[in-house]
């Protein structure tokens, strides 16, 4: 066999070497996910969505949760505030006894009801909490505001009238001196939201008279 011969029976078997690795090649580049695969990668995809989802819808619930109660506490803490910006101004604080009527003495364990002068002098205001609702009589004109709601229940409403003038100061929380007394507000009740356990609150504030007698 001379040279050339050879020559040309190597590049042939080259040629054809190239062609049975390029043909390896393409059937590899073919082949793709088998099924057990793709299913395997499925099952991992909705086991992460699956979890996701939970954790937002947990994430949206409390978030609404917490905006009811917020807007609850607001709502209560607004009436509360308007209370105390009229009661500051006005004079002569009572508190409705166990006897039956509003007296100066105040028991200890306080009152559903409390009674004021307006700051004119003219007329008596009184604020009663009965049924979770909170009235205010102004001038026998009574306005409720607050009233039962489906989201919140106001199980208790206390005034406590302390140091206010009354002749007797042999009593608990009078005073024989004409001094600028106060008033305490408690307040405690549960909120509720739709889907989820109810949420109790309390609140307090104190009121003192602004004019001294």
């Amino acid at each position: 066999m001379s040279l050339y011969e050879s020559v040309i029976i190597n590049k042939h078997n080259m040629f054809k070497y190239k062609i049975k690795q390029n043909n390896k090649l393409n059937v590899n580049s073919t082949a793709g996910f088998s099924l057990v695969e793709m299913l395997v990668s499925i099952g991992i995809f909705m086991s992460i969505m699956t979890i996701a989802i939970s954790s937002l819808i947990s994430i949206i619930g409390a978030n609404k949760k917490a905006q009811a109660i917020k807007n609850t506490i607001d709502s209560v803490t607004f009436a509360v505030e308007n209370i105390s910006r009229d009661m500051r101004a006005g004079t002569d604080y009572k508190c409705f006894t166990s006897d039956g009527f509003y007296s100066s003495y105040c028991d200890p364990e306080g009152s559903n009801k409390v009674e004021y002068t307006s700051s004119d002098g003219d007329h008596t205001i009184q604020y009663v909490f009965e049924n979770s609702v909170l009235t205010k009589i102004d001038n026998n004109t009574p306005v409720d505001l607050i009233s039962a709601d489906s989201n919140v229940n106001i199980q208790k409403m206390t005034f406590y009238v302390i140091g206010a003038y009354c002749e007797d100061s042999t009593l608990e929380g009078c005073n024989s001196t004409k001094t600028q007394p106060r008033v305490i507000i408690t307040i405690s009740g549960l909120i509720s939201v739709k889907g989820s356990d109810n949420t109790s609150f309390n609140l307090q504030t104190s009121i003192s008279q602004r004019t001294r007698l």
